[in-house]
């Protein structure tokens, strides 16, 4: 049984890789920076670039970990580990950064659900924390997390991707295993309020996406799946709908075992990736260097 969902699953995403190769390709420079082989980050799914300790990253594991965050350094070795105090983790999938009132902030979106029996799904918004001297690991007290429930507007769907633009702070999540990865967004920022219905904005033309992100001025978007990277050129008085109703551009990418993590980096066109560790292999944190169109 498992094996044929292996085999639908895998035409699935060959058939999505050919509707999608007349797209024009972005050129890249792929550097590895360095191996992730902590054994705390056995199976990393997110990842964000740190504004407080530029050069390091925040990751985070799938499903089957605790409420936590990870700390690395731009060889990927460990740095600091965070426990979210009170947190129980479900499927935490991505991770977000968000700047309010001057100061840098953590989205963490507990939003997996394989099967689509989730009630509700979750986000943990704190600030980003500190790290404090000869202190490797810490907790984040759960006075100092914001937790905001979500319901999509139908039914329970799997989801592994968001991030929030930083021109209007809007909250976006794309959807995984639809027939067309969907987008969806919310005013989380605005109202304050604990629980939003997430409203549908646009339908992509491929499926399986694992992770998304835009750059820290909102001039460009990335989204991935489990073998290509799509990028859109965004104009900052465009909105994010406007912007990812046009034609996306495939980046050159070299697939990694179960990659399900990406970010822009601090410098410019420049991002970063890095993957689980399927059976036992070796997972690298990736620079990837593009021409911006």
């Amino acid at each position: 049984m498992r094996n044929s969902f292996t085999s639908i699953l895998l035409f699935t995403i060959f058939i999505f890789s050919v509707l999608t190769i007349s797209a024009q390709e972005m050129g890249t420079v792929r550097t590895a920076l360095g191996k992730a082989d902590h054994p705390a980050l056995g199976e990393i799914s997110g990842i964000v670039s740190s504004r407080t300790y530029p050069g390091k990253y925040w990751v985070h594991n799938d499903s089957g970990d605790t409420g936590r965050i990870f700390l690395i350094d731009s060889v990927a070795k460990m740095s600091c580990e965070f426990h979210l105090e009170g947190v129980d983790a479900k499927d935490v999938e991505d991770i977000a950064w968000v700047r309010d009132k001057g100061r840098n902030y953590i989205l963490l979106a507990d939003i997996g659900d394989n099967l689509a029996k989730r009630e509700e799904i979750k986000l943990y918004y704190f600030e980003e924390p500190m790290m404090k001297a000869g202190v490797s690991k810490d907790t984040i007290a759960s006075t100092a997390i914001r937790t905001i429930v979500l319901n999509y507007p139908d039914k329970a769907r799997d989801a592994e991707a968001i991030f929030v633009d930083p021109v209007d702070q809007r909250f976006y999540l794309i959807s995984k295993r639809d027939f067309y990865s969907t987008l969806y967004s919310a005013d989380i920022f605005r109202f304050k309020k604990d629980r939003y219905i997430l409203r549908k904005e646009l339908e992509f033309p491929f499926t399986f996406v694992t992770t998304a992100d835009i750059a820290e001025n909102g001039d460009a978007i990335i989204v991935k799946n489990l073998t290509q990277v799509f990028y859109w050129d965004r104009k900052t008085e465009e909105s994010i709908i406007s912007s990812l109703r046009k034609p996306f551009q495939k980046v050159s990418y070299s697939v990694e075992p179960q990659g399900e993590a990406i970010a822009f980096d601090h410098f410019p066109f420049t991002f970063v990736t890095i993957s689980e560790r399927p059976f036992g292999l070796d997972a690298y944190l990736y620079q990837y260097k593009y021409t911006k169109p």
